[in-house]
């Protein structure tokens, strides 16, 4: 299972997935990876390849690295899973590994699909292609992919015990993604509205870690636009976020204001971690993350609204269901019922295994 090494901490989305699949996997299901020996998700299982941590977005040689680990010769006899979302450079590097292969399987996991249409003559030769959204299939298929194992299948996350009782209760919106202008522009209005009356004692939280074309003009932009609610609480922005669990059972209800998920898992991780701990969301209606609600719908389940583009009809509708405890409550109940139908790590290990057996028997 090859993506960038699984050590913590796991805080990138493609990491995260994987290392959600390998401790997802039954007993009988062992693999290799790299990480940290001393540290390994599934002790005395799996085979731990040592490696150091690589940052967000790697480069050139660290993919052509992390490929290069292929022609060791103690991995030689394994079948190979990539969690990679496709570029002309890994894809050629994949494609020369591939020729020193032998009967090797290889199967890609695209985390991320934007732009993957670029790739879909490399795609051909892979023994299957998985993508995080129906969206991306689609859009792949449109492309000319015409690939007999191209399966959607979503990402998991695990359930936790204890879920969020009152959501409504900490008076908390959250955002947590990437900023950019038209992000910047949704929360700058937004904000404004933290200062009427009915959002009295509530608070804007904007998690945002810093990376992405545009950040930094786009955090300097909300700062300035939003001062005053900023120096006296009504809006906060932070970057790295040390324990994403405390902060998102803080949280009244999870906002999705970017209309793509640019360098993100099809189906942003941190909104499903929401989902799974009782908070509803509030998204833009825009492929792929409206894909949750469509799943929801049918499930039969509301876990929150979807909104439109126009910031100043988004904050409005946020605004509706902000002030509406009730509401807020059964979305909350509504997502973690979602979460452990569709979305969780145990339904994603499973619907991986079924994929592996039935390659292993073509």
């Amino acid at each position: 299972m090859l993506s960038k090494p699984l050590r913590a901490p796991l805080r990138d989305g493609t990491t995260v997935l994987a290392s959600t699949l390998v401790r997802g996997l039954p007993s009988d299901r062992q693999c290799a990876y790299l990480g940290d020996p001393s540290a390994p998700l599934r002790p005395g299982y799996d085979r731990v390849l040592p490696a150091a941590a690589i940052g967000y977005a790697p480069g050139l040689f660290d993919r052509a690295r992390l490929l290069g680990t292929l022609l060791d010769p103690r991995l030689r006899e394994l079948d190979v899973h990539l969690f990679f979302s496709p570029n002309r450079a890994s894809q050629s590097v994949l494609a020369a590994v591939r020729k020193f292969g032998g009967r090797r399987r290889f199967v890609q996991t695209i985390p991320a699909s934007e732009g993957a249409e670029a790739h879909v003559r490399a795609l051909r030769g892979l023994d299957a292609v998985i993508v995080t959204s129906q969206d991306a299939r689609v859009r792949l298929e449109r492309a000319g992919l015409d690939h007999p194992v191209l399966r959607c299948i979503y990402p998991g996350v695990s359930v936790p015990t204890h879920a969020v009782v009152d959501p409504s209760a900490s008076r908390c919106l959250l955002y947590a993604g990437d900023l950019d202008d038209a992000v910047a522009t949704q929360v700058i209005v937004l904000g404004a509205m933290m200062a009427r009356p009915e959002f009295a004692g509530w608070r804007l939280t904007l998690a945002c870690r810093p990376k992405g074309d545009g950040d930094a003009a786009a955090r300097a932009r909300v700062r300035r636009e939003l001062a005053d609610p900023i120096a006296d609480g009504r809006v906060e922005v932070i970057a790295e976020v040390e324990d994403m669990d405390a902060l998102l059972r803080k949280a009244s209800l999870q906002l999705y204001l970017a209309d793509h998920t640019r360098r993100k898992v099809d189906l942003p991780l941190v909104l499903l971690e929401g989902l799974a701990r009782g908070v509803g969301i509030a998204a833009l209606d825009v492929a792929p993350v409206s894909e949750i609600f469509d799943v929801a719908d049918a499930e039969g389940l509301e876990v929150g609204i979807r909104l439109p583009r126009e910031p100043p009809a988004a904050a409005l509708a946020i605004a509706a269901a902000a002030i509406d405890p009730a509401r807020l409550g059964a979305w909350g109940a509504a997502s973690r019922d979602l979460v452990e139908r569709r979305f969780s790590a145990a339904g994603m290990a499973a619907h991986y295994v079924d994929l592996y057996v039935q390659l292993e028997h073509q």
